[in-house]
């Protein structure tokens, strides 16, 4: 069971337990779940969430155990980093990240639950950054619900690489993104999300380059939608160019501020 100990400090004196929680940043959600099925302890005790605390206490929060209902699949899974807290997982191109109707099984969901048991974890998949299927790459796996919730509010630098069509040079596409009702494919509508890419071409050789994409927003199909927009879709893309379905986009590079230790993890594909 995760745990998250806070030594309260004159900062803090005379808080009330919940707003002590929610000042370390628990969600008013989790610290629900904590009264319910977790506990809060001041100095080793029990104590409600109306509790005024006094500076120089001890809070613990006993974090609820999760309950991981994913079928957990003996399938490889490239691990590149791992703590208590996280981890950063290579996945490989042409798996999808989670169970769908379209494919309940054989997911990246389905291996980390079956590492999940190996280890004798029994946290439920929380993946901090999803890849499409067809994308590869670097992504991040957070252990546990609440290093989930803060890592939804840290700054995540990401760095993907593709092949496109034609010859690009550098820029920055800003245009929003819209999904259109239950349709897969995304369009450039002012109705959609505020979407950013910075694009530059590291090489080029028969009509094809290579391209460094560093994403400020993560729509879904952002980078594929961004770089058809201005005529240079992804080689074998086929839903936003003319390709057959088989397109290379990886996620090359990931760096971020560790939720825990506060520390700068970076890490480049190998």
């Amino acid at each position: 069971m995760l745990k998250k100990e806070c030594l309260v400090t004159k900062q803090y004196h005379q808080y009330k337990i919940d707003e002590f929680a929610y000042a370390h940043h628990i969600s008013k959600k989790l610290l629900k779940s904590i009264k319910l099925q977790g506990d809060i302890l001041v100095n080793g005790n029990h104590q409600t969430v109306r509790y005024s605390l006094q500076e120089g206490e001890k809070v613990t929060f006993l974090f609820p155990q999760e309950n991981n209902q994913i079928l957990p699949e003996d399938i490889p899974l490239k691990i590149v980093y791992e703590d208590l807290y996280l981890m950063v997982i290579d996945k490989a191109p042409c798996i999808s990240c989670i169970p769908t109707r379209g494919h309940p099984h054989h997911t990246l969901a389905n291996a980390i639950s079956y590492y999940y048991q190996q280890i004798g974890l029994t946290s439920t998949v929380h993946m901090v950054n999803r890849l499409d299927k067809e994308t590869a790459g670097l992504m991040i796996v957070a252990k546990y619900r609440y290093i989930h919730d803060l890592m939804s509010k840290r700054h995540i630098y990401r760095l993907y690489r593709a092949h496109v069509n034609g010859k690009v040079e550098q820029g920055v596409i800003d245009l929003p993104i819209y999904k259109i009702d239950k349709q897969m494919k995304r369009v450039i509508d002012e109705r959609g999300k505020i979407s950013k890419t910075h694009y530059q071409c590291i090489q080029y050789k028969e009509e094809i380059s290579l391209v460094e994409c560093q994403l400020e927003t993560g729509r879904t199909h952002q980078i594929r939608v961004h770089m058809s927009a201005i005529g240079h879709p992804l080689v074998g893309d086929s839903l936003y160019g003319n390709g057959q379905g088989c397109f290379d986009l990886t996620s090359f590079k990931i760096c971020f501020i560790h939720p825990i230790t506060h520390q700068l993890i970076s890490l480049t594909k190998q």
